[in-house]
């Protein structure tokens, strides 16, 4: 069973004949979406339906809750999930396909606690700090013995709480920030990087026990849609909208998004 959303609303889809092939996305405003019409949009979708149509596989786009994703990936074969951040304690868990972003992932709070964290330890001092349910940075906290931790089902509010100060600090990007607070239409000027975990890229990948076959189509796949003009001009339309929705830092890097 696969829990997926249409229009907001969650459903489990159940089949006796199931597809070979699971193409899977947590939703990352602005960057994949679901329009008015329920429709998935947005930079990574176009990225990853250009991939599919290069590797001609024919299989739609689901999206489910993060935590849920995440159990899919790693108790199926033939899973292709999107975008993945890679981690050291994931190196060895997935098929890394395709870098799709980079971002810097930090603890973000008001400013006047600037120089309360030197080192993850001192995180103490600045919780509850909110982070995704079930996220690497979750799992960071919960290592470090970070008391105070708050999981969220999504960072929209998770927003809302650190700017009513329910939260102290949140575990995120300052460009996932700069956005929600741009839906939000609050002021964020006074939440800065407190801390600087690290920066890291985030890819397509493919579960392990994925077949031969599928992997190699989609690596090659991947490879010739990077050098396509198509890849470009997608690109290139998408890096002006978001720069032109809101405060984004943007540039490209080796056909890699980069979020500052």
């Amino acid at each position: 069973m696969l829990f997926s959303t249409v229009g907001g609303k969650a459903f489990a889809q159940e089949s006796t004949s199931e597809p070979a092939f699971w193409v899977l996305t947590s939703l990352e405003p602005p960057f994949s979406l679901r329009n008015d019409k329920g429709q998935l949009e947005g930079y990574l979708i176009e990225v990853v339906n250009g991939i599919l149509a290069e590797a001609h596989i024919e299989q739609e786009i689901l999206s489910a809750p993060w935590e849920r994703l995440i159990q899919e990936a790693q108790s199926k074969p033939n899973v292709l999930v999107f975008p993945l951040a890679r981690t050291p304690d994931r190196e060895d868990d997935y098929h890394w396909v395709l870098p799709l972003t980079a971002n810097i992932y930090g603890v973000l709070g008001e400013i006047d606690n600037k120089g309360l964290v030197k080192q993850k330890t001192d995180l103490n001092k600045v919780s509850p700090i909110g982070v995704l349910k079930s996220d690497f940075r979750h799992k960071v906290l919960l290592k470090e013995n970070i008391k105070g931790v708050m999981p969220f089902d999504d960072y929209s509010s998770a927003v809302s709480q650190l700017l009513t100060g329910k939260l102290k600090s949140l575990f995120f990007s300052d460009a996932g920030l700069r956005y929600y607070c741009f839906k939000q239409n609050a002021d964020c000027s006074h939440i800065k990087l407190l801390y600087e975990y690290e920066t890291l890229t985030s890819y397509i990948a493919l579960s392990k026990g994925t077949d031969t076959q599928h992997i190699g189509r989609l690596t090659e796949a991947a490879t010739r849609f990077l050098r396509s003009p198509k890849f470009a001009q997608i690109q290139q339309r998408w890096l002006s909208d978001l720069q032109a929705q809101g405060p984004f830092k943007l540039h490209v890097d080796h056909g890699v998004l980069n979020l500052w």
